[in-house]
């Protein structure tokens, strides 16, 4: 013990600096720890536990339910009005032909792959064309693809700039276009 004593006595005497630096380190973790675990911890559990309780009361009140239905009705209402009838197949590619010509590109080659979904009375149309223009041009023709009336994903898109000397972008786009059976 006494040898101890005397190896700390004979460091405070060599390294003063390097034993205040370590108090200071060791004062600064025992503060940190107390901050953390004195009002840090308990604010968190605090607050997580309004958030858990929020959480609980959100759609539980009858009033809550009947506006969410309300919503959600509303939102069905929505969709199904956006699915256009089957005939209606030649005038959304129609519409793509003239998004294509106000947006200075040219569409090339449009297929079609229908596939029925079922439960649901609807007929998904997989389509896939190529576009060519400039890239600014390119980009505004997705654009407003988006924001087409009628139910159409945009479900690929792959860029290629064939010669990079030239401005022109080529783009391959696969859609999926949602229609109304006949007589639904």
């Amino acid at each position: 013990m006494k040898r101890a004593y005397s190896a700390i006595k004979e460091i405070i005497r060599t390294r003063p600096k390097v034993l205040i630096f370590i108090l200071v380190l060791v004062c600064a973790d025992a503060g940190l720890f107390l901050y953390s675990s004195l009002y840090q911890i308990p604010q968190l559990t605090e607050l997580q536990n309004q958030w858990f309780s929020r959480r609980r009361n959100v759609g539980s009140s009858p009033a809550d339910k009947v506006t969410i239905y309300q919503q959600g009705k509303a939102d069905l209402d929505a969709w199904r009005s956006r699915v256009a009838n089957k005939k209606d197949l030649a005038r959304i590619v129609g519409q793509l032909y003239e998004l294509a010509a106000t947006n200075s590109v040219s569409i090339a080659g449009i297929t079609y792959k229908p596939e029925i979904v079922k439960d649901e009375n609807l007929i998904a149309y997989g389509t896939g064309f190529n576009v060519t223009g400039k890239y600014a041009a390119i980009k505004s023709f997705i654009a407003d693809l988006g924001h087409l009336r009628e139910m159409v994903i945009v479900d690929a898109i792959a860029l290629n700039n064939p010669k990079m000397t030239e401005e022109r972008v080529d783009l391959r786009v696969g859609l999926t276009i949602y229609l109304r059976q006949e007589g639904q």
